[in-house]
């Protein structure tokens, strides 16, 4: 699979011997615009409509104009080894969406403390999703990006411990990862899209775990993650999150996942759901996606569809939307490819949100 691929490939430093330095990287230039849309006012005072929310961690959103910098990226990752058993990673990608600042992602330590059991400490992506640990990764998926409806959220990283473990269980390639930590992100980059001011979020006493399954054709992963939300505004530092009248210094919320993935002959099949949970204020998000593609010599065409919604009682402002992509990969060679794909957003929300939207973008991955 291109995920175990590509997993392979960032992870080539691991096999370095004692005291050798080793590195790998990965490249995205992608330019996209909106074809057209239903809304033409601004989005807040950041983006004018029509727009294309492409990124909502990254804050990433086209608009009618062609643009080289939304998705565009460079990364280098490198790894030391200390011992057999010691090593130090390091991660820094520059976005075309940040003005081309290079911001350290990765920045732990390895042990191996077992032959089934590594135990890390520092900087790492937080594994909400199925594609996370490499969704800056392009040539890890036969998209342009994964579905907006469900990947995306104002807080991309942590700061902590973990513990992932290796084995077979009866014919079934496991993958387990127990972890905790914290990240403190200011002026968050996923807030833009909502609010003019900046926002300060922080999320703490992160804890949770992921088991991937894999046998034959069939990739399956369950994951749980609980934290405490903080929210601040930027400017003044009043406190957003929880509602300045609770007297509750944090909110609680619970994130739920499970992916289902099928590598069969030359059908590729993905599928994701997961629940956002802060019923604190009576908030809970549910989000989907299904994509099928079939692999032709060295194209690969597909279809996806993906859906958000979310109940708030507190609220009438409620986002729904659904989105339909058609994609084009060609594969160039082994570490390269080129993608064409349309993206058509439907808004459904109870308020006056982005609005529809049609979108093409292509894109040229690498990885070295």
């Amino acid at each position: 699979m291109r995920s175990m691929l590509m997993l392979g490939l960032l992870g080539l430093s691991a096999h370095a011997m004692a005291g050798e330095f080793t590195y790998s990287g990965f490249a995205t230039v992608a330019v996209g615009k909106v074809l057209g849309g239903s809304n033409n006012a601004p989005l807040n005072t950041h983006f004018d409509c029509p727009c294309y929310i492409a990124d909502y961690g990254q804050g990433a959103v086209y608009e009618r104009e062609w643009s080289l910098g939304q998705e565009s990226k460079v990364g280098v990752q490198g790894t030391y080894k200390f011992t057999p058993s010691l090593s130090a990673t390091g991660q820094v990608v520059a976005r075309g969406v940040d003005g081309g600042k290079a911001d350290v992602e990765w920045a732990f330590l390895s042990y191996e403390a077992s032959p089934n059991w590594t135990l890390q400490a520092g900087r790492k992506r937080l594994p909400m999703y199925f594609f996370s640990d490499f969704q800056d990764v392009g040539y890890a998926y036969n998209w342009v990006r994964p579905p907006i409806d469900l990947y995306g959220w104002e807080i991309v990283n942590y700061n902590g411990v973990n513990a992932t473990y290796r084995g077979d269980w009866g014919g079934w390639s496991a993958k387990s990862n127990l972890f905790t930590g914290r990240e403190d992100s200011k002026k968050n980059r996923y807030s833009k899209i909502y609010v003019d001011n900046a926002q300060d979020v922080t999320w703490k006493g992160i804890m949770g775990a992921d088991l991937e399954l894999t046998r034959n054709w069939l990739t399956l992963r369950f994951n749980y993650i609980t934290s405490k939300v903080q929210q601040w505004d930027h400017t003044d530092g009043s406190r957003v999150t929880p509602d300045p009248s609770s007297d509750k210094t944090a909110e609680r919320q619970d994130i739920y996942g499970v992916a289902m993935n099928i590598d069969y002959n030359n059908w590729l099949i993905r599928s994701e759901y997961s629940v956002f949970d802060r019923s604190g204020y009576s908030y809970r998000s549910r989000a989907f996606m299904v994509s099928t593609g079939y692999r032709v010599g060295d194209f690969i065409p597909s279809v996806t569809y993906s859906r958000y919604g979310e109940h708030n009682s507190h609220s009438p402002d409620i986002q729904r939307d659904e989105g339909l992509a058609l994609t084009v990969r060609y594969d160039i060679n082994d570490t390269s490819d080129i993608k064409v794909q349309f993206d058509r957003f439907r808004d459904r929300s109870t308020y006056d949100f982005v609005g529809n939207a049609k979108q093409i973008t292509v894109s040229y991955d690498t990885v070295f």
